[in-house]
């Protein structure tokens, strides 16, 4: 009985289907003209979810990361205090940027303020 047990146990093991992590989850902060971090490092086909909170009392923010030939298509528009999330799974490496796109009337835009960064696909 002992010998069946051990090849039985290995045998499951391999068979089993492998539960499939979730996304990698990364905490990004908006506030008064910066994004925090401003550098986000992340994998080829790795499933990211961005997990948005605007900390600004007054000021709209939003975060933006267009690269649709890299399968990135991430817009999260936020009032202040406010949170919202994007999630989305990068296709190709390279460096692609972050950045606020709001802009009040003739002033200099949110991005032009500081509010921009660079996300990394490795």
């Amino acid at each position: 009985m002992q010998r069946l047990i051990l090849p039985t146990l290995l045998m499951l093991a391999l068979t089993s289907p492998v539960m499939a992590a979730g996304p990698r989850v990364i905490e990004v902060i908006l506030d008064s003209y910066s994004i925090t971090p401003d550098r986000i490092v992340v994998n080829v086909n790795e499933p990211v979810t961005l997990k948005v909170t605007n900390k600004a009392t007054l000021t709209p923010h939003d975060l933006i990361i267009k690269a649709p030939e890299a399968g990135i298509d991430v817009a999260v528009d936020l009032h202040a205090g406010k949170s919202g999330e994007a999630t989305f799974t990068p296709t190709r490496a390279g460096t692609y940027e972050i950045l606020c796109n709001k802009k009040l009337l003739f002033f200099k835009s949110h991005k032009d303020k500081g509010m921009h960064g660079v996300l990394v696909v490795e």
